[in-house]
């Protein structure tokens, strides 16, 4: 009970949580606990979910604490992969109990989320190697395992992402075959389709050979009746799978373009949803003839935004301008066929 107390405070003040009068009340305690707490006692469930928390709100402040935290994790991990192998062989008779890997995979993603950058040595220095881990676990049975692996990787490939780039030849065939629209664990091809976006912001033109088997899953995933995060992070990635390589992706913006600007029109100003937009602006002016069925949705999305950065904003500007310029005459027949609210944004922000 206390755990889920700390951890709550944690998930609740965030980054506030790094209080100097605060972190010796809190951090001592658990890691004694965590010190003291034996690999087979099941109250390590608990105390690593709050140990998850604690990491990702104290974030850079945790680093000094870091190191004996992260290496049991991966221990465990490590661990409980061996004994599963072993089981699966008939060398282990009894199977492990996979909580054991689920919570220390949390772990090391809080870890990975809060310390960012700084926590290169500890992956560096990881052994088992971090990724050989993940991959493991993105092939594991349970689908909660694979849940919390493609947090982990997605993860890594924002804050460490030289460490799984020499190896994304064995790890992006197995992501792409769970972003699978058919699929019973909407958690694992969300958590997929999420770590293929932000790798795909990583990797730039080193996608070029997965662009198009991730666009044929992810497109299906912002048709009607899909679950909404799952549908916003699947445009996401298309977005980003855009900024990367925009001549690939372009191609199927009459195919995308209404779902795409539907699916992210309402989420709220953010950096993925900017990275996202700036891809799709990339892939019209790739693709410019595909922006005129698709044209009233495209501006309707582009209204949305709040505060779009200068960058965004800009690339906006010169694609509605143009369109304009390129409707000629036919602008005003056209364009008073908008709602009102959108035409007088459009003249606001655009001049148009």
């Amino acid at each position: 009970m206390l755990y889920d107390v700390v951890g709550s405070l944690a998930d609740a003040v965030g980054p506030a949580l790094a209080n100097p009068d605060l972190i010796p009340l809190i951090l001592p305690p658990l890691l004694d606990k965590y010190a003291a707490t034996g690999d087979d006692d099941t109250h390590l469930f608990s105390l690593l979910e709050c140990l998850t928390s604690v990491a990702t709100s104290l974030g850079p402040t945790f680093l000094p604490y870091a190191p004996p935290v992260w290496e049991r994790a991966l221990s465990l991990c490590g661990k409980t992969i061996a004994q599963w192998q072993g089981f699966c062989t008939g060398t282990v008779p009894e199977a492990p109990d996979k909580d054991f890997l689920i919570v220390s995979l949390d772990l090391l993603s809080g870890m990975v989320q809060g310390l960012g950058s700084a926590v290169e040595p500890l992956v560096q220095a990881s052994q088992p190697p971090l990724w050989r881990v993940v991959g493991a676990c993105m092939q594991d049975p349970s689908h909660e395992v694979r849940q919390s692996a493609y947090a982990l990787l997605g993860d890594m490939a924002i804050s460490v992402f030289s460490h799984i780039q020499p190896h994304l030849s064995d790890l992006m065939p197995e992501l792409i075959g769970q972003v699978d629209p058919n699929s019973e664990f909407v958690s694992v091809c969300n958590n997929a389709a999420w770590a293929g976006g932000e790798i795909s912001l990583q990797f730039g033109e080193g996608m070029t050979p997965y662009v198009s088997p991730l666009l044929e899953r992810l497109i299906p995933l912002l048709g009607e009746g899909i679950q909404r995060t799952l549908s916003e992070n699947a445009a996401i990635a298309i977005g980003r799978l855009g900024l990367s390589c925009p001549s690939l992706v372009a191609p199927s913006l009459d195919v995308i373009g209404e779902r795409w600007c539907k699916a992210l029109r309402i989420v709220s100003d953010n950096n993925e949803k900017e990275s996202a937009f700036r891809g799709f602006c990339a892939m019209i002016q790739a693709n410019p003839s595909g922006l005129s069925p698709i044209f009233p949705y495209f501006v309707d999305a582009v209204v949305q935004w709040q505060t779009p950065t200068p960058e965004l904003n800009d690339m906006f500007s010169k694609i509605i301008c143009g369109f304009k310029d390129f409707m000629g005459t036919n602008w005003d027949t056209y364009v008073v066929h908008f709602p009102q609210p959108i035409r007088q944004l459009l003249q606001e922000r655009y001049g148009v």
